[in-house]
């Protein structure tokens, strides 16, 4: 027997046909020999389930899609040992049909060939004719020597020709002790039972080459992926759409083998690898900033990365395309535009397309002024000069610069209150009024509404004089008329007029005093 993986039926087959055969070594009655035709039916039967197996084999073999090197080898091997086992049946079913026919030609059959004795040992044991014979034992020969060039296994494929000593059953029969394998096989076998001898050798060529191809499958199947996971997945045509732009996408499934660990590699970089909680399929984690060194003049620039999946010894290898658009800071404040010198510019800063604010962060030079940040995306500018370049970064890389040019502080105007009333000097400070003050006022409404925090005035020191009393300097913008001596009728001039501005800053730190134009004077009515 050839050995490897035989079904029950045939291990039964091959019994029975090696029992016949001791009992014809017996010389049983020819009842034995009915026997061998029963045999040969049910092996001929098994040829063609076999056959059909094999050839299905094949078939699986070649369904193959992969375009690996190792699987387009095992299905040129597989039609090869295909093609060389359906020669072999071939030229044994030509045995097997010259046994069934005389010398001259008769056919030989029915009862006449069940009991025939000496047609098979005449043909295969001619000592004036040895080729024939000797041609059988070729062909299985060929056919293993064969198969093992084929298949180039590490441990061949055995002889099938064996000689009486190599089957256990005989190997200590003193009747078959040195008989070749043409003389154990024909030597004193009737025809029927040669003929049943070449189909058993028959089933061995198939099982030989059963085993073969499921060689080949196995060797096939080591680089193919199981895919056993599937999701369906949206490519959209665009991530970001305007209101009213159509919405276009591919839809389609993927698939991953649960049982496999790829190897993932962003760049030739590894990436780590997690299984999707959802899906259950194990996927690489790609994170990186955007970036581009140069836009077109669609503000788009043209990017790529690679990818690569080993998998089962195979790379899986993509080039990833995808643009990157020229950030856009947008300054959304009403005063953007408007700037004043040691000014808080509280602005809100926005980029174009990046949802998240807080990688978003503002420089100036030192010389030109200073900025605060207050949260993600909101900061106070503070400009020192008439310009300040501001740069805007996402997360540590510049995208823009934007220039704001600034305005002097406006300078405050002289306003008079006489007691709790604006000061009318058509009618001077009305008789009994004891306190005048000095305030600033006519700043313009844009200042005081945008900017409220840096609009605050005050008086730190001012002198007056009483006509032509002598000069007091006092610290504020408040002149008690009784301490500076005014009465009614008299003159009073204020000079050297000094004030602070309260502005936004983060230690509550008032401006520099410095002088102003608000020179004035006003008369206490008689």
């Amino acid at each position: 027997m050839a050995g490897g993986k035989e079904t029950p039926r045939q291990k039964m087959i091959g019994m029975m046909y090696l029992v016949l055969t001791a009992l014809l070594a017996l010389n049983v009655s020819n009842a034995v020999l009915e026997k061998f035709a029963i045999i040969d039916s049910t092996l001929t039967d098994l040829i063609g389930e076999n056959n059909n197996k094999n050839e299905s084999k094949l078939k699986s073999i070649n369904d193959s899609k992969s375009d690996d090197n190792k699987v387009k080898v095992a299905k040129e091997k597989a039609a090869q040992v295909r093609e060389l086992t359906k020669k072999t049946l071939v030229a044994l079913d030509d045995y097997k049909n010259k046994m069934k026919t005389e010398p001259d030609g008769k056919k030989i059959e029915g009862e006449e060939l069940v009991l025939n004795t000496v047609r098979a040992e005449e043909l295969m044991l001619d000592s004036k004719k040895p080729e024939y014979g000797q041609g059988y034992e070729k062909t299985l020969n060929s056919f293993v020597i064969e198969l093992n060039k084929i298949m180039g296994l590490k441990v061949p494929f055995q002889k099938l020709t064996k000689n009486a000593t190599d089957y256990e059953a005989f190997k200590n029969s003193v009747h078959h002790q040195g008989k070749s394998f043409l003389e154990f096989s024909f030597e004193g076998t009737p025809t029927m039972g040669a003929i049943a001898t070449i189909s058993q050798m028959q089933t061995e060529v198939l099982e030989y080459e059963g085993v073969a191809l499921d060689t080949l499958f196995n060797q096939a199947e080591g680089v193919q992926v199981k895919f056993d996971k599937t999701v369906p997945m949206v490519r959209p045509e665009r991530s970001i759409l305007v209101a009213g732009q159509e919405y276009k996408a591919d839809l389609f499934i993927a698939a991953a083998a649960s049982g496999e660990n790829p190897e993932m590699f962003f760049n030739n970089a590894p990436v780590p690898i997690e299984t999707d909680a959802g899906t259950g399929i194990k996927m690489g984690k790609i994170k990186f900033r955007a970036n581009a060194s140069t836009f077109g003049k669609d503000g788009l620039a043209e990017m790529s990365y690679k990818v690569k999946i080993n998998l089962k010894g195979k790379p899986f290898e993509d080039v990833i395309k995808y643009k990157v658009a020229k950030p856009v800071a947008k300054f959304e404040s009403e005063s953007a535009n408007l700037l004043y010198q040691k000014c808080g510019f509280e602005a809100s800063v926005t980029v174009q397309g990046l949802e998240e604010a807080s990688g978003i962060s503002l420089k100036a030079p030192a010389d030109q002024g200073t900025v605060t940040p207050l949260g993600p995306g909101k900061f106070v500018i503070f400009p020192t000069k008439g310009q300040i370049d501001v740069t805007v970064y996402v997360n540590g890389s510049p995208i823009e610069t934007k220039q704001f040019k600034t305005k002097p502080v406006p300078t405050p105007q002289a306003q008079l209150i006489a007691g709790s009333a604006p000061y009318d000097a058509k009618v001077g400070v009305p008789t009994g009024t004891k306190i005048v003050k000095l305030v600033p006022g006519g700043l313009p409404d844009d200042f005081k509404r945008l900017y409220p925090k840096d609009a605050n005035y005050r008086i730190v020191s001012m002198s007056v004089i009483v006509s032509g009393k002598g000069k007091k300097d006092l610290n504020s913008g408040t002149i008690d008329l009784d301490q500076v001596g005014a009465r009614p009728g008299d003159n009073v001039a204020i000079f050297n007029v000094k004030v602070a501005r309260t502005t936004w800053d983060p230690n509550d730190r008032d401006d520099e005093p410095v002088l102003s134009n608000m020179e004035t004077s006003f008369y206490l009515k008689r």
